[in-house]
């Protein structure tokens, strides 16, 4: 028989399982959101929203930095990419036979006046006085002297040894020569202690080319340095075109390296020039550096300066010179 007293009992249901899924991802959402956030557990739900909102704004911020960055960076790989693709171009151009050149330099004792010659070490009173006699016009005689051609314009002066280059091209077609630069210069101080000076009144017979080694960034162009040009002293490319391959003979330039008084420079050339297509290049034209010697500085070492008429004195009264013009005494 059944307790009438007894009260029914309500009977439970099972969560419908949409109602599960929410309730496990409030649980495991309010877990993440309080692992990221641990300051939002206290937080009323719509400030834990606009907490969401603002870790999701971060987030995104981080995203399009991080895309702008490789945006970046693939860029500028790419611009290396060209430029290291231009340099072996270069070198492949270069070994087809574009452009190559034969340098030599040019031997001290054929140097015209005026020039002078620097020595490594001071000179000693025997040799100082063969100098002021005449007996000595070069220096050359003095073991380890180095000839250079001298340069000025305006306030600017230098020197250096001078260089024949042959430019030649072994290309079926032609090429024009659009730039000669004096490139990775680098320049310390002179070991030269003693100079001797040839003057004349004439001019400097050094011809072509100049690069003014000192008080420029970056590649230096050519420059024209014939006292008989007009131009003298302007950008050679500027008034010159040189034409090489196709048959073309080679063209034979004199370059002088610019050196301050006080500095020894080393340095490399390169051309620039342009086929019949159209397409530019550039090469390294010397297979070992360039250098110039500025000589001892204003106040340094030892300084000899000869006169041209005592030298010619010399040779005269020694036989060594038998012109009757020149070897005429004064009356």
């Amino acid at each position: 028989m059944s307790d009438q007293g007894d009260v029914q009992q309500p009977r439970l249901t099972e969560p419908s399982r949409w109602a599960r899924t929410r309730q496990w991802i409030r649980r495991e959402g309010r877990f993440v959101a309080d692992t990221i956030h641990p300051d939002s557990s206290n937080l009323t739900r719509g400030r834990r929203i606009a907490a969401w909102g603002v870790l999701h704004v971060k987030g995104l911020t981080l995203f399009l930095l991080g895309a702008l960055g490789a945006v970046i960076i693939t860029q500028c790989t790419a611009e290396d990419s060209a430029r290291t693709d231009d340099h072996a171009e270069d070198a492949i151009n270069a070994e087809k036979g574009y452009i190559h050149a034969s340098i030599r330099p040019k031997p001290n004792d054929s140097y015209e006046i005026p020039f002078s010659t620097y020595f490594p070490q001071k000179l000693t009173p025997h040799q100082l006085d063969r100098f002021k006699s005449g007996e000595f016009d070069s220096g050359l005689a003095v073991k380890g002297g180095t000839s250079v051609a001298h340069w000025s314009r305006g306030s600017d002066y230098g020197s250096g040894q001078v260089y024949f280059v042959d430019l030649v091209s072994d290309s079926s077609s032609m090429i024009t020569v659009t730039g000669v630069n004096a490139t990775d210069i680098k320049c310390r101080k002179s070991k030269m202690l003693a100079g001797v000076d040839t003057p004349s009144p004439g001019d400097n017979l050094i011809k072509a080319v100049a690069f003014k080694l000192q008080g420029q960034k970056g590649p230096v162009s050519a420059l024209i340095d014939d006292f008989g040009d007009p131009n003298w002293g302007k950008l050679f490319f500027d008034h010159n075109t040189i034409t090489l391959g196709g048959g073309a003979d080679a063209q034979t330039l004199g370059v002088l390296g610019i050196a301050e008084p006080g500095s020894s420079c080393t340095w490399d050339m390169e051309a620039k020039f342009t086929t019949d297509d159209g397409q530019q290049h550039r090469a390294q034209i010397n297979s070992k550096p360039l250098i110039s010697e500025g000589g001892p500085g204003k106040g340094v070492g030892q300084y000899i300066e000869i006169d041209p008429s005592i030298v010619v004195r010399w040779k005269c009264d020694h036989g060594d010179l038998e012109d009757p013009q020149l070897c005429r005494k004064p009356s």
